[in-house]
């Protein structure tokens, strides 16, 4: 397909290619491996654990992501609605270390025109983004993205127990993940190894009820944080709610060993976090149950 500078700023603004030269953008724009694809309202585009082999910008149109409820009656729960500019598919070619599995299925609402970038083009933008990312995790600590970090994580009172060294450092444990539209951060039941806070966007906490239904739990924003609980000691380490991004979202990967420092140093913050998790468990019952 020709290219255009307006069709290069259009792909820039998929977090996983904006770090890519022009050259790169228009060798994928370019690509016949990669190409736009029309689908008729109601067609299903991709199916919850299916293996990925591509990404998709919408370019016209709606799409709606569906997760299968849990529960035995097999029903299909929407949980988004994407539009022009919004993109889907690159969370499970994106990290090594996810199953390579669809988490959710997309089906077309309207009629709809998409972008198609296969998988190799994908991991392009994997690679490019973790250049970018162990540089900023070998540069001086003054690198702007590790003062913004640090900024949010001194304003939470869950972290004030750390010391100005490990600030200092924060590039080398906290990682700074940007994720898509409509993306799943974690999903209920998983094992969880890590916590998150918001540095930019927001982020939907839910469950669903008896009938399939979504409930909504909570919406966070910037200087919120979630995942902290399936961490806690003597909690089951599973996760007991599935978020996900309203749009774009930055967020930052507090990996469990320094959660579990965070909690040695600080009994009072320990306390709290347990009465905030019996609480959040009350509430998610309560909701279930329609109360």
């Amino acid at each position: 397909m020709a290219t255009t500078p307006k069709d290069i700023a259009f792909l820039r603004k998929v977090p996983l290619f904006s770090s890519l030269s022009d050259a790169e953008l228009r060798a994928i724009l370019a690509s016949p491996a990669n190409k736009i694809q029309e689908f008729p309202p109601k067609q299903i585009i991709i199916r919850e654990m299916e293996i990925a082999d591509a990404m998709y910008v919408v370019l016209e149109g709606m799409v709606d992501v569906s997760l299968r409820a849990s529960d035995n009656f097999g029903r299909d729960v929407v949980i988004a609605t994407l539009r022009a500019g919004d993109f889907f598919g690159e969370q499970a070619l994106a990290d090594n270390t996810t199953t390579g599995r669809r988490s959710a299925s997309v089906r077309a609402v309207t009629a709809a025109k998409l972008f198609r970038i296969d998988r190799q083009h994908v991991r392009l933008g994997v690679k490019s983004a973790a250049a970018a990312e162990d540089a900023t995790v070998t540069a001086v600590a003054g690198a702007p993205q590790d003062k913004e970090v640090r900024a949010l994580l001194k304003s939470m009172r869950l972290f004030q127990s750390l010391t100005e060294d490990e600030m200092l450092n924060v590039g080398s444990w906290a990682q700074v993940v940007s994720v898509g539209p409509g993306e799943f951060v974690l999903k209920e039941s998983e094992r969880g190894d890590c916590m998150y806070a918001i540095l930019g966007g927001t982020v939907e906490i839910f469950t669903h009820d008896s009938d399939g239904k979504i409930c909504i739990l909570a919406e966070l924003q910037r200087g919120n944080y979630f995942g902290e609980q399936a961490l806690l000691p003597g909690s089951s380490g599973q996760r007991s709610a599935y978020a996900r991004t309203n749009g774009v979202a930055q967020l930052v990967r507090i990996p469990k060993e320094y959660f579990r420092l965070v909690l040695n140093r600080d009994s009072e913050v320990a306390r709290n976090l347990l009465k905030i998790g019996q609480v959040q468990r009350i509430r998610k019952v309560q909701v279930q149950k329609g109360d």
